[in-house]
């Protein structure tokens, strides 16, 4: 096991650290990851239905939308639960906590669980929700992100650098966004290398330009962002940057993508499974390429279209439950993705396998002189732009390029935006994407999902 020296608020004592109270919560935290991590399945499913026992007492005493709920299904909570008893209990779609609204936050937060601040995501389904988050659920997110770090044996000294979404003007190229540290993740516990961020929103040209000048060790970016960095160098004779490993995010990994990328960058490529809602899902093993279920996070289902448990290499749908957000419980709540369990891992861990994950495509925009770039549609829908120039609610967001001129916009909004309303949402886009699409738009009651079942906010069918 790689060692790590840690900070230490005492001086001359450093090699036994004493950290910072903050600090030594998470390391105390990890310590315990570092030990449920070996349980049996049993034992797992045993704790995390003691766990979940007082999640489901504390949303059903304090959470409007799981009193009456659960009220009228009948349910009793009994003295033991089980996974018969789990398992009948309803399934939580996204409509369901956006028709809730406030009766889906708790009326009663644990003191010492701090203050709740809420966010919203579409997440896979363009539908956004309304979450909140505590002190428990973001120090819950730093350790499991930690305990990813940890289990890949990064070294903390290097250099770190991402190519990702940022708002418009920030990390833009050609220098991005520099830091001393890796962030808040790391920094606070252990000694670390520099960072740098650049908005993937920059040319192909640029990003290749700006990694040869940060020379990362380890490079964090979208599969498809990586993909077309690789084919841009190869059709431009140019060299990619050496790193340690790639480590993706944000879209689905096919097997035929983590190949490619794996052989156009010389290096390994490390995968997760994380949601807005409820941080970590799933992590890669250290020893494969399949995912190990965050369990002391998150109790993950993958179900079929009855909701009965899919059985291993049978793919289905994801329900998650939260664990540890008393804010807005999330119990089984159906993500929008679908998934495939696998075998137990030969690395001993009891954590359970995923095999696969089955998600969105990453699709790029494509321009008129056939440069590609990252689209920017779904920020732009899903951040509330469109109804901060028009007033209107949106519900759901798309756009389909169909040629390098004429985009389409479907929206599933209160009412349909006025002509008035249409030309401050095309000027809106044009501006952010620096090109005079033509844009119409398409009023619906519902955007269906893919025929992989995810939902997509940006498809292009315009062959680059």
């Amino acid at each position: 096991m790689k060692y790590y020296e840690t900070k230490s608020v005492i001086s001359g004592q450093q090699l036994i650290a004493m950290p910072a109270p903050q600090n030594a919560l998470r390391l105390a935290m990890l310590f315990q990851l570092e030990r449920t991590q070996w349980l049996s399945p049993a034992e797992l499913k045993e704790a995390q239905l003691k766990q979940f026992k007082i999640i489901l007492k504390h949303a059903q005493a304090s959470v409007p939308f799981y009193r009456e709920r659960y009220a009228q299904a009948g349910i009793n909570i009994p003295e033991t639960l089980t996974e018969d008893f789990f398992v009948q209990l309803p399934i939580i779609r996204r409509q369901d906590i956006q028709e809730a609204g406030d009766q889906f936050v708790t009326k009663k937060l644990p003191q010492d669980h701090g203050t709740v601040q809420f966010a919203t995501t579409s997440g896979s389904t363009g539908r956004p929700v309304r979450f909140g988050r505590t002190a428990l659920t973001n120090i819950s997110w730093l350790v499991f992100a930690l305990r990813e770090h940890l289990w890949h044996e990064r070294n903390f000294t290097g250099k770190l650098c991402a190519i990702r979404w940022a708002k418009l003007g920030v990390a833009s190229a050609p220098d991005g966004l520099s830091s001393a540290n890796w962030g808040e993740v790391i920094d606070p516990i252990f000694p670390s290398g520099p960072s740098s961020l650049l908005n993937v929103t920059a040319k192909l040209s640029e990003q290749l330009d700006w990694l040869h000048r940060e020379k990362p060790d380890y490079l964090i970016s979208y599969p498809s962002n990586l993909l077309a960095l690789s084919q841009y160098a190869e059709q431009t004779g140019s060299k990619l940057p050496r790193v340690q490993h790639l480590r993706v995010v944000g879209e689905t990994l096919k097997a035929e993508m983590r190949k490619a990328l794996e052989d156009s960058w010389s290096t390994s490529v490390i995968d997760m499974y994380t949601c807005e809602e409820a941080g970590y899902l799933a992590t890669q093993c250290p020893q494969s390429e399949h995912f190990h279920v965050q369990s002391e996070n998150v109790i993950l289902e993958i179900v079929d279209d009855e909701g009965r448990p899919c059985p291993v290499g049978v793919s289905g749908r994801v329900l998650i439950t939260s664990l540890n957000n008393f804010a807005t419980p999330l119990i089984r709540y159906e993500l929008g993705d679908y998934a495939e369990f696998g075998p137990p891992c030969v690395c001993g861990r009891g954590l359970p396998v995923i095999k696969r994950i089955l998600g969105r495509k990453g699709n790029r925009l494509i321009i008129a002189d056939g440069e590609s770039r990252y689209s920017l549609f779904p920020y732009l829908g899903e951040h509330g732009q469109i109804a901060s120039v028009t007033g209107v609610k949106v519900k759901q967001f798309q756009c389909v390029q169909h040629t390098v001129q004429r985009i389409e916009i479907k929206l599933v909004t209160e009412r349909e935006l006025t002509l008035e309303e249409q030309a401050r949402v095309t000027q809106l886009m044009q501006g952010h994407l620096g090109y005079a699409f033509e844009i119409f738009y398409t009023f619906l009651e519902d955007i269906p999902r893919g025929p992989n079942g995810k939902f997509e906010e940006f498809i292009s069918l315009v062959d680059a």
